[in-house]
């Protein structure tokens, strides 16, 4: 009787572990394959990017901020029509609950002092979602660089910000959302 429990006990541990592992590689296959997801829409945008940048007027060689400025606008504005239909998540997509957990993981890393940072330059309530131009009357809040060595590598053109609780893929020429992750920071952070 012994040894048959010392079986059965060997048996269930067994099984626990194959679950375990299995659940373990279920995890790290879907992450993954959100991962290799994201980085075709990402390449999908950049595709679409260049094709409307190749359309606009070339700005040749200049110091004069206006004539930048006004490319730039243009940019925004061809991108944010010819995408006229996009919405949150289109090209998250389904990294987003990945990233969700990553900024969690790195909010509770942080200090009370370096998470109020994250808020004080940014005016309270501002809201921005996909294809609004970023406002030129704040700044530029880039996520922390221990946070940006977590988040999937963007190509030059794009980049990550945070404002308020919204985790924001922002194309840095165009000025342009292109993509927002709502909620991903705590409530009452601020």
């Amino acid at each position: 009787m012994h040894i048959l429990l010392q079986r059965v006990a060997v048996a269930c541990v067994s099984l626990v572990f194959v679950f375990w592992t299995l659940d373990a590689q279920e995890r790290t296959n879907a992450f993954a394959a959100s991962m290799q997801a994201f980085k075709e829409r990402v390449q999908g945008y950049m595709d679409l990017r260049g094709m409307i940048a190749q359309s606009l007027p070339r700005v040749q060689e200049t110091g004069d901020p206006a004539k930048i400025s006004t490319r730039e606008k243009n940019l925004g504005i061809a991108i944010a029509k010819a995408r006229s239909a996009a919405k949150v998540g289109d090209v998250f997509g389904d990294m987003t609950p990945h990233l969700q957990r990553i900024l969690a993981e790195d909010w509770k890393s942080r200090t009370p002092a370096d998470r109020k940072a994250l808020f004080d330059e940014v005016p309270p309530g501002l809201t921005l979602t996909v294809n609004q131009s970023y406002p030129a009357t704040i700044p530029l809040v880039s996520a922390p660089a221990r946070l940006l060595a977590q988040l999937p590598v963007l190509p030059e053109m794009l980049e990550y910000r945070l404002v308020n609780r919204r985790l924001l893929l922002r194309d840095r020429d165009a000025n342009v959302i292109v993509d927002v992750v709502v909620g991903v920071l705590p409530t009452g952070s601020r």
